[in-house]
């Protein structure tokens, strides 16, 4: 695979690879209508789903004047009916694209979302500008969709970045440099401290150095000026980086912006795909340039091609994520000490599963939900911390008590607070398993408590009972 030399070339690497499939939820705005029937001029994609009021869609296709199968067209009323409707298309397979037409982006994200594959769904943009970097197309993370930067949100954005960084621009061993604004530890300013943490990490699949400043990372001229700092990866991605990791989604957004401005000029060009669905995902907004717009819709037709859209691994996601395990064997609450361990053993192999990286490379708070709870803190594969809570009362109650959930829920989450500290406040996920994990107002209220913390994800199946 050869290495992207400029983000408008996404357009013939598209053309050259097998067209895509693509769904347009809310399929009757005509510009969306005029970009899908560019992209299949250019070959990028060959059938065209739209979804939506018959009606509207037949007056939109009527006024661009192309050419719909009238099976591609799926009627459906009200943005609800049309996002459900998109999601069974996905389910059924067969799809390589989606591109959020004209449908609320809450709602179909809302109907999306359960379909997460990946930890954290997130907003990968390629682009190259000309006064950045020597022009060379870079990638950054995440203008548009991960509000909360954690550290075990920051990792999966890096897994994310490298998987399109490897698969669409042809960098084996992408350079990652975690953006802040300054090399050196301050207290005040905590994204020097989780860069410093990111880049400390074992990364299999690129290098890693953070916290670096936006100059060091992608100006050579500046390194000889300032030099190298004394940071892990530092020699081999200073003024070089492939992949920039913003600290938060307003330092992101603020740079997409600027280059979606130079874009405007000429300076500059844009791509993104949102990542972590079965199917790339495209939310476009109508302010981007016909350019960007085209572009995004080749970059996510490239991922899709090259990936392969059967490539699917288990489901995990912030909302009723399910890891498929063995069949619970009906012990009771009182098994031995050891059971329990080798019970969480079986929960951190699937949850470091699930993340990507070995057992022994994360840290989790595991949250082993039951009439008698236990949550642990494990750090490098081991437990270092635990405590357990009497929770028999919220097992006799309806789940519609929601004063009672609530109450139970904020004990829990003291406790998850308890073991994030001990096991460093570096955590990749926070994982709810047991018997009470598979009551939907139980995760919800925990997510509301704790998902600031850490990504948190559910495992629905432990091989035994936990109250």
């Amino acid at each position: 695979m050869e290495r992207l030399e400029t983000v408008v070339d996404l357009i013939d690497v598209a053309g050259q690879l097998p067209a895509s499939t693509a769904v347009v939820p809310g399929g009757h705005r005509v510009e969306d209508l005029r970009l899908v029937e560019s992209a299949r001029d250019h070959g990028i994609v060959d059938r065209i789903v739209l979804v939506g009021d018959k009606g509207r869609i037949s007056a939109a296709v009527d006024e661009v004047g192309i050419e719909i199968a009238a099976e591609d067209v799926v009627a459906a009323d009200g943005d609800q009916q049309i996002a459900a409707a998109t999601v069974e298309l996905i389910e059924a397979g067969g799809v390589d694209i989606v591109l959020k037409g004209g449908i609320s982006t809450p709602i179909i994200n809302r109907h999306m979302l359960p379909l997460a594959i990946r930890p954290t769904v997130s907003l990968a943009t390629v682009f190259d500008a000309a006064p950045l970097a020597g022009g060379r197309p870079m990638l950054m993370t995440d203008a548009g969709v991960t509000t909360v930067c954690n550290f075990g949100r920051l990792v999966d954005l890096i897994h994310n970045a490298v998987d399109v960084a490897q698969n669409v621009m042809g960098i084996p061993r992408p350079r990652v440099a975690v953006l802040s604004a300054n090399e050196k530890q301050i207290a005040s300013l905590p994204s020097t401290r989780i860069g410093l943490a990111l880049a400390r990490r074992r990364w299999s699949n690129a290098v890693v150095c953070g916290p670096l400043s936006f100059d060091l990372a992608t100006d050579p001229s500046s390194a000889a000026v300032k030099g190298i700092p004394d940071l892990p990866g530092a020699e081999d991605v200073v003024g070089r980086a492939d992949v920039l990791v913003c600290p938060g989604i307003d330092t992101a957004n603020v740079l997409y912006k600027t280059i979606a401005a130079m874009n405007k000029f000429g300076a500059a060009s844009l791509a993104s795909i949102t990542v972590g669905f079965p199917v790339p995902y495209i939310i476009l907004s109508r302010s981007d340039s016909l350019e960007t717009r085209l572009a995004s819709v080749a970059l996510c037709a490239v991922y899709a091609q090259r990936k392969g859209v059967a490539d699917v691994k288990p489901r995990v996601a912030d909302v009723n994520c399910r890891v498929a395990g063995a069949k619970r064997s009906g012990a009771p609450d009182e098994l031995a000490q050891n059971s329990k361990t080798s019970g969480r053993e079986s929960v951190v192999r699937r949850a470091a599963e699930a993340i990507g990286s070995p057992a022994e490379d994360v840290s989790l708070i595991v949250a082993e939900l039951g009439s008698r709870t236990t949550v642990a803190a494990v750090r490098g594969g081991n437990t270092v911390d635990s405590s357990e809570l009497d929770l028999r009362q919220i097992t006799e109650i309806e789940q519609s008590d929601q004063d009672a959930i609530d109450a139970a829920a904020d004990r829990v989450a003291k406790a998850i607070g308890s073991a994030f500290v001990a096991a460093g406040c570096e955590v990749d996920a926070i994982v709810l398993c047991g018997t009470l994990a598979l009551s939907e107002p139980i995760r919800t209220a925990l997510r509301r408590r704790v998902g600031r913390l850490a990504p948190v994800m559910v495992i629905e199946d432990t091989g035994r009972q936990t109250g």
